[in-house]
């Protein structure tokens, strides 16, 4: 005989629980962040800023994240279970955990995703915000070429492409659109080093993943050019987002720009002085995690520091 289902709050809780994991909360910055530095630029360029509209925002970025974790999950989920090395990614692990059943993620990510769509739909007829159903497809687009057949871009060698255009320009774009209803005023020299930004996060979070990446044959960069040209990379591409922040970062003067990016020079000049960049592989797991670290905390001091910047020049 079948044991009866959990009822009230603590049974609520166990049941959503796995979704809630499945959904990963602490990879809301890689969606946060990029339509947050959009409504700052927004807030820069016309000196206000909607709450109603911020909001709404937000809740595009939760839908947003819970149908893209979920489809990646549901998609990986044969590497993800062959993972036994996994930190930061490696999925949420509800698939190889059996919390949940393939099929019930998969059927979630078909509702986030009629949830992102009404709301884009809600927001062209209520908020005249007439593009958003189209920028939203482009979103979804590029979240299903990722991961699923027939494109799967992530597995034949171009995940960190897709991430860096999703996240370091799409969104941002969305999050300046969402605040202003047009494009017009948007400082398109900054989408270059938010693209070598989010390029770049998509290579350091495969670096743990790298043993099973290559074993399922998901061609992720380190698996296409070794684990320390992967680093060499990061760091390389890291230095150049410095750089072109230094160089577009509009109405700056030069003592925020050094704000913004000494900080992470500097983690960065740590980790080429203490011989992390050459001894991080997944063999020294340790250091592994302690570059991936040290790397993610700069590129979220350089999107806090640039947004906060972003916001101080604005309420001028």
């Amino acid at each position: 005989m079948n044991a009866p289902s959990p009822a009230g709050p603590q049974g609520l809780s166990a049941c959503a629980q796995p979704w809630i994991q499945a959904a990963r909360p602490a990879a809301f910055p890689m969606i946060f962040f990029p339509l947050l530095i959009g409504q700052a630029f927004a807030y820069q360029a016309h000196g206000q800023l909607g709450t109603v509209l911020f909001l709404k925002t937000l809740l595009f970025g939760m839908f947003y994240q819970v149908y893209l974790l979920y489809t990646n999950d549901h998609a990986d989920q044969n590497i993800d279970r062959t993972n036994t090395q996994y930190w930061l990614s490696g999925g949420s692990r509800v698939l190889p955990d059996g919390l949940l059943r393939s099929e019930s993620l998969l059927a979630g990510a078909r509702i986030a995703l009629l949830a992102l769509l009404g709301l884009a739909l809600s927001l062209a007829i209520l908020s005249d915000r007439l593009w958003m159903p189209l920028g939203t497809l482009l979103a979804v687009f590029l979240c299903w070429a990722y991961s699923r057949p027939p494109l799967q871009w992530s597995y034949r060698g171009h995940g960190e492409i897709l991430q860096g255009i999703g996240c370091g320009v799409l969104l941002p774009l969305i999050g300046y659109y969402m605040q202003t209803g047009s494009l017009q005023q948007f400082p398109l020299g900054v989408l270059f080093p938010l693209y070598l930004l989010f390029y770049v996060s998509n290579i350091v979070t495969a670096l743990p993943d790298y043993r099973s990446d290559r074993a399922g044959g998901k061609r992720t960069y380190p698996v296409r050019h070794g684990q320390r040209n992967a680093r060499l990379t990061v760091v390389a591409v890291l230095a150049l987002t410095c750089l072109g922040i230094l160089l577009v970062a509009p109405r700056a003067s030069w003592l925020q720009l050094v704000v913004i990016v000494a900080p992470a020079c500097m983690i960065l000049t740590t980790i080429i002085t203490s011989g992390l960049l050459h001894r991080a592989s997944v063999d020294n797991f340790p250091a592994c995690k302690s570059f991936v670290t040290w790397v993610s905390a700069s590129q979220v001091w350089l999107l806090c520091a640039w947004t906060g910047m972003i916001v101080i020049e604005g309420a001028r």
